[in-house]
């Protein structure tokens, strides 16, 4: 399984978690820190209504949560906004699957817009092993047939499929 993972929203790279190429992620891991701009005018104008709200504004209040989700905010990091009553300038990045960072498009300081492809990652779930046999034996494979595949790099290891 490969994955892209895109900015989901304008903003500014501050801090990258991972370094390089072929670093192992665990799924829910940090991989960047972005300070979203707009973040911050959606958050202050929700903040600033829900401290008037008094009755007859709750269309205000609706509008002001819509536009949080309209740049891109999730709804879980619009119940911390509102549960804490403080704005929240900056998304943590996470890694979506468990697997190997193949391609890291960034670097701290970057600015980053809408869609900029940050992170590929190349899931562990399923491995494709590349194997050569000889073409004397190439009618005995069959799709279903057990395997046995061992690296130079993890002695003694024996993977199976």
């Amino acid at each position: 399984e490969m994955v892209f993972v895109q900015a989901r929203n304008n903003g500014y790279l501050e801090k990258l978690f991972v370094r390089t190429p072929l670093d192992t992620v665990r799924k829910g891991q940090a991989l960047a820190e972005l300070y979203m701009p707009e973040w911050v005018a959606a958050q202050e104008e929700f903040l600033t209504v829900k401290r008037l709200q008094s009755g007859g504004i709750d269309g205000l209040l609706d509008g002001a949560k819509q536009r949080m989700r309209l740049v891109g905010m999730t709804d879980e990091q619009i119940r911390l906004v509102e549960s804490s009553g403080k704005v929240h300038p900056r998304l943590t990045v996470v890694a979506p699957v468990a697997g190997v960072i193949s391609e890291l498009a960034v670097r701290e300081g970057m600015a980053v817009a809408t869609g900029t492809p940050m992170f590929r990652i190349n899931g562990l779930e399923t491995i494709w092993v590349n194997a050569e046999i000889p073409e004397n034996q190439a009618e005995q494979v069959h799709v279903g047939n057990a395997v046995e595949a061992s690296t130079a790099s993890l002695p003694g290891v024996l993977f199976k499929g």
